[in-house]
């Protein structure tokens, strides 16, 4: 079971994070930052699952492949700032995560305002 291999890894990762950190070593940031990265990369192959079964969902149905891509964009955006946001705010800079946070909310706001004006066209030629 490949959840019980990241659970263990984010145990001992934040266990050396909270031992470096107690210790007062400047590295525990960078420790708590590769465990990140670590259960990342081991979720990769299931990120690629959804994304091809998403995929493919998008061509049966007919949806513009940039139309898909975008949601894939929002939604990579939105992991993305929550994990980095996360991180700094482990690492007791909270404002920095607020700026993640916004920056982010900013991003995905501009990005789906094509998702909206088609969404907006299905609506008006369903109405007509």
């Amino acid at each position: 079971m490949e959840i019980l291999k990241i659970a263990c890894i984010a145990v001992i990762g934040a266990i050396i994070f909270l031992y470096l950190k107690s210790t007062g070593s400047e590295i525990a940031g960078l420790s708590a930052l590769a465990t990140g990265i670590v259960l990342i990369l081991m979720t990769i192959s299931y990120v690629i699952t959804a994304v091809g079964f998403f995929s493919e969902m998008a061509s049966k149905t007919g949806i513009s492949s940039n139309l898909f891509l975008l949601v894939i964009k929002i939604t990579a955006i939105s992991y993305l700032a929550d994990f980095s946001s996360a991180l700094c705010e482990d690492l007791g800079v909270k404002s920095l995560a607020n700026k993640v946070n916004f920056a982010s909310k900013i991003m995905i706001f501009t990005l789906s305002t094509p998702v909206i004006l088609n969404l907006f066209d299905v609506i008006s030629s369903l109405l007509l």
